[in-house]
């Protein structure tokens, strides 16, 4: 096993000297730490290429924290909230920092954290964050953050999971069915729980009236956001959109998908970005895979197209399951928003809209189906974490209540 953080010393020692340090939610030490995090990574004109580290710098400001801090506090209300004590993260490989808004939200509920990192996500933006947080918990000032923090890096090995389980008080799995089936074969101690963040896909929902109206700005802008929430992870983040449903007559429909893909390439070639050829071919064995099973489905324009775009009557399961990511996107047509509640199946997480009322929202959602979509948010906030993730509140999840009458 391979310690990662807060340096690259002996990693058993380092977890045994976590199990004795100490803290509170939201202590002093604790918003320091944020706060130098956020400040950092804010000032660092290095980090800009990578938007989502950014994003996670603000998300930490001082500010933002003391939101949190005031949301912790109502949920205490009957009692007092505290740490479960030691938390076992096993981060996902596709996004680099998801890692740290489970470790960061875990540690201002006063855990001890270990996280587990696939040696697979190494890259230049996991280096340039870690560079980061390697200074920041060097700081003396940061001291008793970093002897509360253990970042380890080691293949998958049933035995050691068995021995990192053994003394934690909450597992936390990020990373999809396989990951989610494989730790559940290791047991907890009966007092430990758990937290699985299990395979999810996501869906765009756009009122065809509402595009073809939007002035130029408004659609600008909303391409913008579609563009954010679909290509900055290649579609590989669960949240990120892999089919659309265009609410609309088909000829209402027909004319806003022309003018919202037309504009998609325009804003992809303004921002000089292309696809590169191990994309194409894994969107080609996608499409071929799914057209073999399902014939319900049409191609729209070329196979060599990038995005690549089908018309389907629905999203069937093989489709689901061979979808690739890379500019792959499925699209469906309904007359109205209630006849697009039977699209939308247990492993739908992410609903990122435009068109459409909160209000109307709220009634559609009441009619979803058991476990179907658990955020539904405006186009271009599908990849904007949040303390309420996969219908768990992390802040109560990351903690323990105690009543007292």
């Amino acid at each position: 096993m391979e310690l990662l953080l807060p340096d690259s010393g002996d990693a058993q020692a380092q977890i045994e000297r976590l199990r004795n340090a100490t803290l509170k939610p939201f202590d002093a030490d604790i918003l320091a730490f944020f706060g130098d995090f956020s400040q950092r990574v804010l000032a660092d004109t290095g980090l800009r290429q990578y938007p989502e580290l950014v994003a996670l710098g603000y998300w930490f400001r001082p500010a933002a924290v003391a939101r949190l801090r005031e949301r912790h506090v109502h949920l205490a209300e009957g009692g007092v909230l505290r740490p479960r004590g030691v938390a076992l993260h096993y981060a996902p490989s596709n996004v680099d920092s998801v890692f740290v808004y489970s470790w960061f939200l875990s540690l201002a509920c006063g855990n001890r954290n270990i996280i587990r990192l696939s040696a697979r996500s190494a890259g230049a933006r996991r280096a340039a964050l870690f560079d980061l947080l390697t200074a920041l918990l060097q700081d003396p000032r940061h001291a008793r953050i970093a002897a509360a923090t253990a970042v380890v890096s080691f293949a998958h090995d049933d035995t050691q999971n068995a021995a990192l389980a053994c003394d934690c008080h909450l597992r936390v799995t990020w990373g999809g069915d396989a990951a989610v089936n494989a730790l559940r074969r290791v047991a907890l101690p009966p007092l430990a729980t758990e937290l699985v963040f299990p395979n999810r896909e996501s869906w765009a929902l756009l009122d065809a009236s509402t595009v073809l109206a939007a002035d130029e700005t408004t659609f600008e802008a909303h391409l913008r956001g579609f563009y954010n929430d679909a290509f900055w992870f290649a579609q590989q983040a669960c949240s990120s959109p892999r089919a659309l449903a265009w609410v609309g007559t088909q000829e209402t429909v027909r004319r806003a998908q022309l003018r919202f893909w037309d504009g998609l390439r325009a804003y992809l070639h303004r921002r000089g970005e292309f696809s590169d050829a191990s994309e194409l071919a894994n969107r080609l064995v996608a499409t071929h895979v799914a057209a073999a099973a399902v014939p319900a489905q049409s191609l729209e324009g070329s196979l060599a197209d990038w995005p690549l775009r089908i018309s389907s009557d629905a999203l069937d399961p093989l489709q689901r399951e061979q979808h690739c990511g890379y500019g792959l996107f499925y699209e469906v047509q309904r007359d109205s928003l209630a006849e697009c509640v039977a699209l939308f199946a247990p492993q739908d997480q992410t609903v990122a809209y435009w068109g459409f009322s909160r209000e109307t929202l709220i009634d559609w959602a009441q009619s979803l189906g058991d476990r179907c979509v658990d955020r539904v948010v405006p186009l271009g906030k599908a990849l904007q974490f949040s303390d309420r993730w996969d219908g768990q509140d992390l802040l109560q999840s990351f903690s323990r209540l105690v009543s007292i009458d």
